[in-house]
């Protein structure tokens, strides 16, 4: 792979003292790697490549108030069964603290640990939970620096002046869309700049990635996935032609780090609907889509599709209709061995004509069985699926445990709750928040098992 400034083969934390930062700013929230924000079917294709989507959200978390949530009923979590058992661990920021809530056969057990030396911003966990990247607060006229936190060292080190990142020429800023499993891998994109990066932490290098779009015939590319085993990463792009059926149609997109190409998965015709959210199974093997269909005055209406990977050719024709109906913005999060995708589901009866400020209203927790490939009897006709929460209380999609057995997920609120998947209508309440709900992004931290 081309290398970008600083191909020494050292370790990032071998540094002459002055390069580590003094330690001054304050933390808030937290984004697991790989997230992906929710597609803002509000916006017109035609201009979604105006502002990306992580910028407007931010803006939008900064300036919204928070909205106005129905009392959930909540219960609390019983002990695990079995003794000396730990059923789960949460990790999340808030404010200048990470929390860690374990919950094992004794009950629900808090710790914290102050991050009140780490810059604020949209924080990102490594896969093995020891090191954070932290995209700091976007300015009037350009994107914060990354930040790279230790937490066993407690070393805090600035990316952007060590390794030489681009700078910025426009509001946003490089993000972390997703890690390698070995934890020393990051994708890194900024939209709005156009600039993609695979970063190495080991070595302290990076590698500016061309996609192979042009971008004088298609949007700049937007919506990355990066695939559970490092190995590449899906991206969307519309055309810009206007002089055929296939005006602004919106084109799904493999990018393989091993070749350096772009394979085109899939093409959906603007009169047929336009991408949302995307998610690629842990396999490999297939990819969840949100397809929004209508518009603004005669109304909007989401369905859920299944992409499979390998015979995926570029037409709708190689989806699958998973559940059709309105579910609203929403965003697919397969479970960790793919047999079941978890959502946000709205209460909505009726394809929504709400205005582009009035928000959408709050949700609930569904999950939908996948088997081999094949939806389960009766669901791909009759768009049946599990609901297990009834609060009408999340905005954000919900997080699997590691075992599959649990999704936690965060209140409109900021209240962190978690329902087991064989417990449907039972939500616990593990901790609350100060900070507000957008900017908490729960992650589940791997548990030992009792011997």
């Amino acid at each position: 792979m081309k290398m970008g400034k600083n191909q020494s083969k050292r370790s990032i934390w071998q540094l002459p003292f002055h390069l580590y930062i003094p330690l001054c700013m304050m933390g808030v929230g937290l984004f697991s790697a790989g997230c992906q924000p929710i597609l803002n079917d509000e916006i017109p294709p035609s201009r979604m490549d105006a502002r990306p989507e992580d910028a407007r959200q931010t803006e939008q978390f900064r300036n919204a108030l928070p909205p106005s949530v129905p009392e959930v009923a909540w219960s609390e979590p019983p002990p695990c069964e079995g003794p000396e058992t730990t059923c789960a661990r949460l990790l999340y920021r808030a404010d200048t603290e990470l929390r860690e809530l374990i919950w094992s056969d004794t009950g629900i057990t808090r710790e914290t640990r102050s991050l009140a030396d780490v810059p604020s911003g949209l924080t990102s966990f490594s896969p093995d939970f020891t090191r954070l990247v932290v995209q700091t607060p976007q300015g009037h006229t350009a994107g914060g620096p990354l930040f790279l936190y230790d937490l066993e060292t407690a070393q805090l080190l600035n990316l952007n002046d060590y390794m030489g990142l681009p700078t910025y020429t426009s509001i946003s800023a490089l993000r972390v869309a997703g890690w390698h499993p070995d934890g020393q891998q990051v994708l890194l994109v900024n939209e709005d700049d156009e600039v993609f990066i695979w970063l190495d932490l080991a070595d302290g290098s990076f590698q500016s990635l061309a996609l192979g779009i042009d971008t004088g015939q298609m949007a700049p590319p937007r919506q990355f996935e990066l695939a559970a085993d490092g190995s590449g990463f899906t991206f969307v792009s519309h055309s810009r032609d206007t002089t055929n059926d296939n005006d602004q149609a919106l084109n799904l997109y493999w990018y393989d780090l091993e070749t350096e190409q772009s394979q085109l998965l899939l093409t959906v015709p603007a009169a047929q609907g336009r991408l949302g959210a995307t998610a690629i199974a842990p396999n490999g093997e297939q990819l969840a889509y949100l397809l929004i269909r209508g518009g603004r005055k005669m109304g909007r209406s989401e369905e859920l599709y299944l992409l499979d990977w390998p015979t995926a050719q570029s037409d709708s024709a190689s989806s699958r209709l998973l559940l059709a109906g309105n579910l609203g913005p929403t965003q697919p999060v397969w479970s960790p061995d793919g047999t079941q995708i978890a959502f946000i589901r709205r209460n909505l009866t009726e394809p929504r004509r709400a205005a582009p400020d009035q928000p959408p209203p709050l949700g609930d927790v569904w999950t939908l069985s996948i088997n081999s490939g094949e939806i389960n009897s009766g669901e791909i006709n009759s768009g049946e699926a599990v609901q297990l929460t009834s609060t009408q209380a999340l905005d954000s999609p919900p997080v699997w445990s590691p075992d599959g057995n649990y999704l936690a997920f965060v209140t409109a609120d900021g209240q962190i709750g978690m329902v087991a998947t064989d417990e449907p209508g039972t939500v616990w309440r593990m901790d609350s928040a100060t900070i507000r709900a957008p900017l908490i992004q729960l992650a589940f931290a791997p548990v030992e098992k009792s011997k």
